[in-house]
């Protein structure tokens, strides 16, 4: 990326904020007469004062400027003052920019929704946080950081499925946690438009589910999975109202989920096709901490973390790439890469749906005291095989000691690639009184 506007004309591919607005009117399922809008002149507004006129010479974003490649040395963690709302820091053992984004105040809690959930809207100009403290969901702009206001309009099956889509930055998708309607919810006007009702097409009389550890939608937002109870999986494609159920024994209360071109499923350790029949067994021993993504290459790809060789051998480390149409895997950071035995903790995030191919990852670490390779750190790569480059960007003192689940730091990657939020206490020499919300910002999202 050669400047700032070349980056935000990549933010904004897919679609202009001009014509997302412009969709059809969506009627809403509440009046809302009551509630100030967000209109699409002021959405505009604010997109035309943050993004130039497209450079036509614009290329991909070469995400790790600056940066280290493959670097093995130690780079212990300091303790450094937890820097103040909408402020900065320089990480002191890698010399990354980190912006806290958040101020939930003392005990408080807020924090990503999860690694494999964008936070980020499809031109990176609004983000959503959740503000566990008041069980609601924030809805902030994604380049200052501001806060604007809370999604209290919505309510998703669970705090992490919220989708955002993939091309238009106005849209949000969520199953609705009372009524099973898939919901498209427009974020300028507020509005809701039911696009299906999950038990009605399933004739399920149980439980409705996304199932555990939701992945996204498919990239072209237009496939989603889901189960009934611990009984179905199925996949519904919207454009198409195709139902398609999985041709499998187990669903291990697990929802098969789409992989990015929507052609094909992961379900627990097995991929399947968009028919729901078995594809490829993953050489993995089990399930893990995983994100759905894609390699450099296009291939649709689980990202996961593995404490225990493949059942074919090999496999093993804090990331491994596998392929989901062979069930191949590819180390992308491994023992036999020179890495220790995989850190405890351990979250990937391949959402970068502008840039595939570039992932994160947290670790927490055995000790968590962040003097060892990878202990309390962040880390970017690039996956593509033959070429891969693992960047270590960052500190993020964050432990699960006064806050549990909640201070797992659940690292998010943007759609570029170009920034890396998480959620942290800030703990050092002593425990932190709240977690916030954090963003790396890489070198090049400042150029």
């Amino acid at each position: 990326m050669q400047n700032l506007k070349t980056y935000l004309w990549l933010l904004s591919m897919g679609c202009t904020l001009m014509a997302c607005t412009n969709e059809e009117a969506i009627l809403p399922v509440n009046d809302s007469s009551d509630v100030e809008t967000e209109t699409a002149e002021e959405v505009v507004e604010e997109a035309e004062e943050t993004n130039p006129t497209p450079d036509e010479n614009a290329t991909t974003i070469e995400v790790a400027t600056e940066l280290i490649a493959n670097d093995l040395e130690p780079h212990p963690m300091q303790d450094v003052a937890k820097p103040d709302y909408l402020q900065t820091i320089v990480d002191p053992s890698f010399g990354t920019i980190i912006r806290r984004i958040s101020n939930a105040g003392a005990g408080g809690v807020i924090k990503p929704m999860y690694s494999t959930i964008q936070a980020w809207n499809a031109d990176e100009t609004r983000m959503i946080l959740y503000d566990q403290t008041n069980g609601v969901h924030q809805l902030l702009n994604g380049m200052t950081y501001e806060f604007i206001r809370n999604l209290d309009n919505v309510r998703p099956d669970d705090l992490e499925q919220l989708f955002w889509d993939f091309n238009n930055p106005d849209f949000l998708y969520y199953l609705d946690a009372v009524t099973d309607d898939f919901i498209k919810y427009t974020v300028s006007s507020r509005t809701k438009d039911i696009l299906v009702n999950l038990k009605e097409i399933t004739n399920c009389t149980g439980s409705i589910s996304m199932g555990n550890d939701v992945q996204m939608m498919s990239w072209d937002s237009d496939v989603i999975g889901f189960r009934c109870d611990n009984n179905q999986t199925y996949s519904y494609r919207l454009s198409t109202q195709e139902l398609v159920t999985f041709n499998l024994d187990n669903v291990n209360y697990t929802a098969a989920m789409p992989a990015p071109s929507g052609n094909l499923f992961c379900h627990n350790v097995s991929s399947y096709d968009a028919n729901g029949n078995f594809k490829a067994r993953l050489n993995k021993s089990k399930p893990e901490h995983s994100c759905l993504g894609k390699m450099a290459d296009g291939t649709d790809t689980d990202f996961s973390v593995c404490f225990d060789a493949g059942p074919n051998g090999g496999c093993l480390g804090n990331i491994i790439a596998f392929d989901l149409s062979t069930g191949n895997c590819l180390p992308v950071i491994s023992e036999d890469l020179g890495y220790d035995y995989p850190k405890t903790g351990t979250h990937i995030s391949a959402v970068a749906h502008k840039n595939p191919g570039w992932i994160a990852a947290s670790m927490i670490g055995f000790e968590g005291d962040g003097q060892a390779l990878l202990d309390q750190e962040l880390v970017i790569a690039y996956v593509e095989p033959g070429n891969i480059k693992v960047y270590r960007i960052g500190h993020h003192r964050a432990d699960e000691d006064e806050f549990d689940y909640w201070g797992e730091p659940h690292v998010v990657i943007s759609p570029t690639g170009t920034r890396v939020l998480f959620g942290s206490d800030w703990s050092g020499s002593e425990d932190g009184t709240s977690v916030e919300s954090y963003v790396v910002e890489l070198p090049s999202f400042n150029q």
